[in-house]
């Protein structure tokens, strides 16, 4: 028999301040204090933490009409109304089933070179006995693919102007101003440097626009497949359907920017940080890259067994992000209790991914597990799941592949001091970008 959810607790200073900085200590928190569902009231609604597999197994499997966007409000200030992030029901559906060709592996496989290009063009300026901060280097890696295989575009002023203003507009998000509707207004001064930077976003890609239709529009980028995609009117079926307006492909490029390109860059940095830490792990990699004959084909590159398992084991214990949820529209039954309509319903990932039930030794890097060992969809869930998963989530982990086997392949490395996971905007990210001692170059690029 479903039983009714308890009442909702509240949460105290430091707890709220926990969730937006800490979000691990936060999760930790709520497990000793509730168990596997914790029901919390804040930011002027009731939520209701789901902090098992078991729970969020049972979220991903209800009726996605049942469902509608998490901070809906928040993130269509940040984004756009046409953001998949705030789009639900049909139109949901129908925007992911448009993308989804676009931001399938296998449309990248045949960028595997211009991937490994990009990397290498960064990681040529490392130089032995060197401290680097190794964001700056993944940013820049993650931000050129971005331009290359999202937006299609290769050099000059565009690409220039570009990057300068792709920098701009990630240096200026908060995670106040998606969680804090209220504070999106030109008084509150995080808020005004965020409008300013999507205002010369939206500049540029009319620009870009114009450009790509002056020769065509047509390509094999993500950009290309939005000037080439026909919406149908269900009103009206058979008719041939209507191009994307400029400020529906805006929404949708910010919303690509600002879900994979930090993100990604994070993971990255990651996994510098872990190997960096455990000579031991790195040695057996690049004994992998090394030893397998397949170096210089980025295609076979992203199917080694250990790589994939060090990069599989870099997210979990450092996700991307801290969560996903949805706001229910109609009860749902969570773990033996009823959870009414109103209510958001919040998978921790964090609390999945260092549960020891699930992982032992679950603070440890250990690639280890990845090996012989397949995770359920509810037990590993970097990109979230179900009908909201991420859908750029093939590009983050084909790029993070490519890359990071360049890296690892001709420089020797290790880590200097600690770093910790912090919330940057939406997504986790580490503290102080990783620091890293460049040892010695390995094989010429």
């Amino acid at each position: 028999m479903s039983l009714a959810l308890p009442k909702a607790g509240s949460q105290d200073i430091i707890e709220q301040w926990l969730y937006f900085n800490e979000p691990q200590r936060a999760v930790d928190r709520l497990i000793k204090r509730f168990g596997p569902l914790a029901p919390l009231h804040f930011m002027g609604q009731d939520h209701v933490f789901v902090l098992t597999a078991g729970g969020a197994k049972q979220v991903f499997a209800g009726d996605p009409t049942g469902y509608d966007a998490f901070f809906k409000q928040g993130f269509t200030g940040v984004s756009g109304p046409g953001s998949l992030w705030v789009l639900t029901g049909a139109a949901h559906r129908r925007e992911r089933q448009l993308f989804a060709p676009a931001v399938h592996a296998s449309h990248f496989r045949k960028h595997g070179d211009t991937v490994r290009n990009i990397a290498r063009h960064y990681i040529e300026k490392w130089k032995p006995g060197q401290t680097i901060k190794a964001m700056d280097t993944t940013l820049a890696i993650s931000r050129d693919v971005i331009m290359r295989l999202v937006f299609g575009v290769e050099d000059g002023k565009l690409m220039d102007e570009g990057r300068e203003i792709l920098d701009e507009l990630r240096g200026s998000a908060s995670p106040l101003i998606v969680f804090i509707p209220q504070l999106q207004k030109r008084w509150f001064p995080p808020w005004r440097r965020f409008d300013r930077a999507k205002d010369h976003f939206t500049d540029w890609v009319n620009r870009l626009l114009a450009t790509r239709r002056a020769h065509g529009g047509g390509s094999d980028d993500v950009l290309g497949a939005m000037l080439a995609t026909k919406r149908e009117d269900p009103n009206t079926p058979g008719a041939g359907g209507s191009p994307m307006r400029d400020d529906e492909i805006r929404d949708e490029l910010i919303t690509i920017l600002q879900g994979g390109h930090e993100t990604t860059a994070s993971v990255l940095a990651w996994a510098l940080y872990e190997l960096g830490r455990h000579p031991e792990t790195l040695a057996k990699l690049q004994h992998e890259l090394g030893s397998s004959g397949v170096a210089d084909d980025p295609s076979q590159i992203i199917k080694l067994p250990y790589l994939g398992a060090v990069c599989d084991e870099i997210v979990r214990l450092h996700p991307i992000l801290a969560e996903c949820a949805r706001v229910l529209t109609a009860p749902l039954e969570v773990l033996g209790h009823t959870i009414p309509a109103g209510n958001a319903v919040v998978i921790s990932i964090t609390a999945i991914h260092h549960d020891p039930e699930i992982y032992s030794e679950p603070y440890r890097f250990i690639p280890e597990r990845f090996i012989g060992r397949t995770y359920s969809r509810s037990e590993f869930l970097p990109f979230g799941g179900a009908h909201r998963r991420c859908i750029g989530a093939a590009l983050s982990e084909y790029e993070t592949r490519i890359s990071l086997a360049e890296m690892v392949l001709n420089w020797d490395f290790e880590t200097v001091g600690t770093d910790r996971d912090v919330r940057h905007d939406v997504a986790l990210g580490p503290k102080h970008g990783v620091r890293l001692r460049i040892k010695a170059k390995r094989n010429p690029v």
